[in-house]
């Protein structure tokens, strides 16, 4: 039978992780995204309305990624702790 203990501590470190990943980009993105407004007045013409477009859809697709992330991390939230309820139960028993 396998341990569940490891399953639990391989489920921790990586939701630790995924954590500070999705924190740690959200704070880069927030210094783009204050870089781009700033480029985004200045800049003007057909360039700046294709750059405009293709940051839009940039952006769409990075909030697609970090809504994902988050949704990830609630299940891994979820399972941890269905996990460490059945290790509780299993020391109980011993």
């Amino acid at each position: 039978m396998a341990d569940t203990r490891v399953l639990l501590n391989g489920l921790l470190e990586y939701h630790k992780r995924l954590t500070l990943h999705v924190t740690q980009l959200q704070q880069e993105y927030q210094q783009l995204e204050i870089r781009w407004r700033m480029f985004r007045d200045v800049y003007e013409g057909d360039a700046a309305d294709q750059f405009k477009r293709g940051w839009e859809q940039t952006a769409a697709r990075f909030q697609v990624y970090i809504d994902e992330a988050q949704h990830i991390m609630k299940i891994l939230e979820e399972r941890i702790g269905f996990l460490g309820q059945a290790n509780q139960q299993e020391r109980d028993l011993l």
